[in-house]
């Protein structure tokens, strides 16, 4: 068996009978409609990924790195597309199947999925976020591979694959993830940002270091993370904090010694049988993809001036009559999953007065900044379009925030139940 990987989370694994695509996403000449583009660059032509030709398609979950239309249209509409099994919506399903493929497979929760000629998967819900992410064990020419593609770590259920599947011949794993914070959050300074980058990737780095802990696979492949944002965020990527897959195995070997690292750069391929790499290494940097970089900041977003989605400030109204039926909706699923909280928080959509919301309550009112009085809280800024489209469910809260939100909040602390609230703030 051998995987080929594209960059990203995109990667091809291939035995004598089966081949599966994972995350298909390739940002085709420098244009983006979700505002995300493949990092290095990725030079696929649309030619050579219809040429791919898998027998299935596994899509890992929704958010636009992993999920791309424009991509995905390239298969035919019969294409067998698996995809998890999840415990309350699945997303997933829904939003393929609208794509007008027809022959979704969801895993069963005990069984699996049949492939080829005796071939198998397990596809189940990230332990963590277990309304959207998922990880797949693939059982291909006698060979086990895990994809944890950008799944965090969940100990529990890292046990318990390695209790029901026992030796993994290969982990696929995340070295680093994505996210809007430090980059683009507004109370940090410079320095803190610089700061904050660097303990991010180390806090990364440790989730990998406990993924192979935990799992003990004879070989580790360290992926995801391959992406960068339009607009002015393309030059901000020193502050992402997502480091880089060679420093991570330095940081790992340093601390497991078993695991035996797999390095390989976009289009490179790794033979399972053989116990080796077919392609070498290449270590790419941002400073080597600069002009790359500038040239993707200049392009316009969709909520632009001349955007796909864009109202322009004539056409903007007081958005609190529907801001308020969306907070209740938001309500009903704050209380399934029972988070009491009364934290506040605003939304900034570029007009005069800000938008104030308390999780404890239902009222939406309006406010100036300048007159803001509660001592904690987190603003969330985006563009008018996006809000309106947020609230009719043009767009998820989770695709979108990082390419084109800025945030502040005070203090510096990560709410993470008011995150997972935010996208269920809709009508």
């Amino acid at each position: 068996m051998k995987l080929t990987y594209f960059g990203n989370a995109m990667m091809l694994l291939k035995g004598d009978n089966t081949s599966v695509l994972c995350d298909p996403w390739v940002s085709f000449d420098r244009t983006s409609k979700s505002a995300l583009f493949t990092f290095p660059e990725l030079k696929l032509t649309r030619e050579d990924v219809k040429a791919l030709k898998p027998d299935f398609i596994y899509i890992t979950h929704t958010h636009e790195d992993h999920f791309d239309p424009d991509t995905l249209c390239l298969f035919p509409k019969d294409q067998p597309i698996l995809v998890s099994w999840y415990p309350n919506n699945n997303f997933t399903e829904r939003n393929v199947k609208a794509l007008g493929f027809t022959d979704v497979r969801i895993a069963d929760k005990e069984e699996g999925l049949a492939l080829n000629n005796g071939d198998h998967c397990w596809i189940e819900p990230n332990g963590i976020y277990d309304d959207v992410d998922s990880l797949a064990l693939f059982k291909i020419d006698g060979f086990q591979v895990l994809n944890a593609n950008d799944n965090p770590y969940d100990q529990a259920q890292c046990e318990n694959l390695k209790k029901r599947f026992g030796r993994f011949d290969l982990a696929c794993v995340p070295f680093s993830f994505q996210g809007p914070y430090p980059a683009f959050y507004e109370n940090l300074t410079e320095e803190e940002r610089v700061s904050e980058a660097r303990k991010k990737a180390l806090r990364n780095y440790e989730q990998m270091v406990s993924y192979i802990k935990a799992l003990n696979p004879e070989f580790f492949f360290p992926f995801a993370a391959g992406a960068v944002y339009g607009g002015k965020k393309a030059l901000m990527s020193p502050y992402y904090g997502v480091g880089t897959a060679h420093e991570s195995v330095d940081y790992l070997m340093e601390r497991h010694k078993t695991s035996k690292p797999v390095m390989i750069s976009q289009c490179g391929t790794f033979d399972l049988a053989a116990k080796k790499a077919l392609t070498p290494f290449e270590p790419v940097a941002y400073t080597d993809q600069i002009e790359y970089l500038r040239d993707i900041s200049n392009r316009p977003g969709p909520f632009d001036q001349g955007g796909l989605f864009n109202i322009q400030p004539s056409e903007w109204i007081d958005l609190t009559q529907l801001l308020t039926r969306a907070r209740e909706r938001q309500k009903l699923w704050q209380d399934r999953k029972g988070i009491k909280l009364d934290s506040v928080y605003f939304i900034d959509c570029g007009q005069d007065m800000l938008y104030r919301f308390c999780l404890g309550d239902l009222s939406v009112t309006r406010v100036k900044k300048a007159d803001i009085s509660d001592e904690a809280y987190e603003i969330f800024r985006m563009p008018y379009s996006l809000l309106v489209g947020l609230l009719t469910r043009h767009y998820n809260y989770s695709n979108v925030k990082t390419q084109h939100m800025t945030f502040y909040r005070k203090p510096n602390v990560f709410n993470r139940d008011l995150h997972i609230l935010m996208s269920f703030l809709q009508l």
